[in-house]
């Protein structure tokens, strides 16, 4: 049941069989954009009967949107009746889950790999969504430092960014880390690997959870979890790319149908020179994500470094068709179409790709190389034979291409 919903939010409203107890979620990063989904832990927690609201945000916002207040005070007077409420989040929604606790009234909150901020004047060691953190008006509310009396329980990594952005929480506030090696972001992914993931949410809703059991339960599990194992694999410098390539192979063994393990194989195959393997590698990890950009965009750069350029022509166009608000597919899509030498057709996408992040040099790069080469270089060999032509015969050529001919070829170029 909605029971708030406009342009840029929609909280929705699901009952389970306690009505005593309920769970708050906010989305991930990785949000499409429509309404038209489930929300985060939704079908995980409606499965078990618990009683559920979940938010959803129109993009990949961090929730900076000018009527967050009035969607949580639509969720807060849902949930008048409850005798206890946690909020859950995973990342981007992670972030949402401790800042939003306070104004649901939470007695409790999970949040798996959460960010402080993601904005650079707070965060400048964060280099994950560049684009995002430009793009967004940070507003003074809710980013502010925290507030939070809910007592949040967080699983991070603190091998990666991760660990200084739960460094800073807890100097806003006291929480209860919990701390799991090789994990990755969001560690989500991992705990619902070792299958942990229901004990700390249910613990957290039941107020008995413990970091440390949870945590001994956690160390024993990871041994042969293939997460971690992927997680390890990466982690390998090139000097062991042996056992990179044994670590995810185990991990494909244990779960071949999973499609992170065979892109992380992919990556070691390729990283030890091996790329005839690496790329049936990367066409598993795309055709098992449903060519999820993420997965697919590998595939389609393996491709064209093997000389299959028609194939990963064809597959950057899907992608760019399939996500045209990703600024980094349109850029691969006018690097294919380059190489494919459309120098012209390359033009669209990158400048696209700017559209969407204007900040990105790459970008930027990109479109200059481009114009140099469909533009520039044709000018300056035609500017050298009208210079020989106003010279020999002026009155033949147009006034146009008379003016052309005083200019020096940059100028030709940039005016």
């Amino acid at each position: 049941m909605e029971i708030y919903r406009s342009d840029t939010l929609l909280v929705r409203k699901r009952g389970g069989r306690c009505r005593k107890h309920w769970v708050v979620t906010f989305d991930h990063y990785g949000i499409t954009g429509s309404f038209d989904r489930p929300g985060f832990g939704e079908e995980f927690l409606a499965a078990r009967g618990i009683s559920l609201i979940t938010v959803l945000g129109r993009g990949n916002d961090w929730y900076q949107y000018p009527d967050m207040d009035a969607a949580l005070a639509a969720a807060r007077s849902a949930l008048l009746r409850a005798d206890r409420v946690i909020t859950y989040g995973s990342s981007m929604g992670g972030y949402a889950a401790i800042r939003f606790a306070d104004a649901l009234g939470a007695h409790g909150c999970v949040a798996i790999s959460p960010q402080y901020s993601n904005d650079p004047a707070k965060v400048p060691f964060e280099w994950r969504w560049p684009e995002d953190a430009r793009r967004i008006d940070w507003r003074g509310e809710p980013d502010r430092p925290i507030r939070c009396a809910a007592d949040p329980v967080i699983v991070y990594d603190p091998t990666i960014e991760d660990g200084e952005h739960v460094r800073r929480i807890a100097c806003d506030m006291r929480c209860r880390a919990v701390p799991i090696r090789h994990a990755a972001h969001p560690a989500t992914t991992f705990l619902g690997s070792t299958g942990l993931l229901p004990e700390l949410v249910l613990s957290v809703l039941d107020g008995s959870f413990a970091p440390a059991p949870f945590r001994r339960r956690v160390m024993a599990a990871r041994k042969t979890d293939p997460v971690y194992l992927c997680e390890l694999a990466r982690r390998q410098p090139a000097s062991r790319a042996r056992l990179g390539i044994a670590l995810a192979r185990r991990a494909v063994a244990a779960v071949p149908e999973v499609d992170l393990v065979h892109h992380v194989l992919a990556l070691r195959l390729a990283l030890a020179g091996r790329a005839a393997e690496a790329l049936a590698a990367h066409a598993r990890a795309s055709e098992l994500s449903g060519e999820f950009w993420s997965y697919a965009l590998p595939y389609a750069m393996a491709l064209a470094d093997a000389g299959e350029r028609p194939a990963a022509l064809a597959l950057a166009k899907r992608l760019a068709a399939a996500y045209p608000e990703q600024a980094h597919v349109q850029h691969i899509l006018g690097h294919m179409l380059w190489l494919s030498g459309r120098t012209k057709e390359a033009l669209k996408p990158a400048r696209q790709a700017i559209r969407l992040a204007p900040g990105n040099a790459l970008y930027r790069a990109a479109l200059f190389r481009y114009r140099w080469r469909y533009a520039a270089l044709p000018v300056f060999a035609g500017w050298r034979l009208l210079r020989w032509a106003a010279r020999r015969m002026p009155g033949a050529l147009p006034e146009r291409h008379r003016a052309i001919a005083g200019r020096r070829p940059l100028e030709r170029f940039t005016t």
